[in-house]
């Protein structure tokens, strides 16, 4: 199994859960993804008090046989995801290994750059 760094993830995208990891809290983000197979990530999580919080994450990403792998070096855990391009700038996510019944899923949505 090759690590390889699919060059159609690139760039810079931004995304929501949506409420759907966390009852209570919404989180945004902001995500650039490297060619060298690093990434940088701005979260926002808003919670349901109004309060706003805001951290910077580093780590890994790659794709092995169709599935697309990130560790987060806060976490030191690696997350998977199967994932479908619904068009060059849309991308959808969907957890492997979910640990709920309902599979938790996002989009990435890629920014367009000057």
């Amino acid at each position: 199994m090759t690590k390889t760094i699919d060059a159609r993830f690139v760039g810079k995208w931004k995304g929501s859960d949506e409420g759907k990891m966390v009852a209570g809290e919404i989180n945004f983000w902001m995500m650039h993804r490297k060619s060298d197979g690093t990434f940088e990530i701005i979260f926002e999580t808003h919670y349901e008090d109004g309060t706003v919080e805001q951290f910077f994450e580093t780590g890994n990403w790659y794709v092995i046989n169709d599935v697309f792998y990130e560790y987060r070096e806060s976490d030191e855990q690696i997350d998977s995801y199967q994932f479908e391009f619904l068009s060059p700038q849309i991308i959808q996510f969907i957890e492997v290994n979910s640990e709920t019944e309902d599979l938790y899923s996002f989009k990435d949505y890629k920014l367009i750059e000057n």
